[in-house]
C-alpha cells in the first residue's frame, strides 16, 4: 500500500483507522508552484454505518489533509467551482497515460500520482516525484 511508503501516510491511516477513499470530500485549495512545493488541501472524513435522524450518513474523523507535492512533472485538471467535491482520491504509483511528451522531468517507476475522481468541480490527476501528507483534525462544529 503506497500510503505506508509516503511521508505522513502512516499517520493518515492511523487517524482514519482505515484507508480513506475521500468520497465526497471537498477540495479546499490547490496551490501549484513552478519550483518548490505545491499543495492540495482536502477536507476529508470517514463515513460510518450510522444514520442521523434526518436519514444522512454520519461522518467521523474530519480532518484537513494536505498533500505536499514536489517535482510536479505532469498534470491534467478539469472543472473548477465555488465548491469542488470529488468522488474519491487515488494515491498510487504513476500510470502510463500516454503523456510522456508533457513530462517536465524524466519519468521514474517511483513517480507518484494523485487522481481526483470527478463529482462536482475540480477533477483530474497530478504526477510528481514526491508526495508528503499531513493532517489537522477538524472540528465539524467550528465549520463556517
Amino acid at each position: 500500500m503506497i500510503y505506508e511508503d509516503v511521508a505522513g501516510g502512516k499517520e493518515l491511516l492511523a487517524w482514519f483507522g482505515e484507508l480513506p477513499t475521500f468520497h465526497d470530500a471537498e477540495i479546499i485549495s490547490l496551490s501549484l508552484n513552478r519550483s518548490g512545493a505545491s499543495e492540495l488541501k482536502i477536507h476529508g472524513w470517514i463515513m460510518t454505518d450510522a444514520v442521523d435522524s434526518d436519514g444522512f450518513i454520519k461522518l467521523d474523523k474530519h480532518a484537513i489533509v494536505t498533500f505536499t507535492l514536489e517535482g510536479i512533472m505532469d498534470l491534467q485538471l478539469d472543472g473548477f467551482s465555488g465548491q469542488n467535491v470529488i468522488g474519491g482520491l487515488l494515491l498510487q504509483r504513476a500510470t502510463d497515460r500516454g503523456r510522456s511528451d508533457y513530462y517536465a522531468l524524466p519519468q521514474d517507476e517511483l513517480d507518484i500520482e494523485i487522481e481526483l475522481l470527478p463529482c462536482y468541480g475540480l477533477d483530474g490527476f497530478i504526477r510528481a516525484k514526491t508526495v508528503a501528507i499531513s493532517l489537522v483534525p477538524y472540528e465539524q462544529e467550528k465549520r463556517v
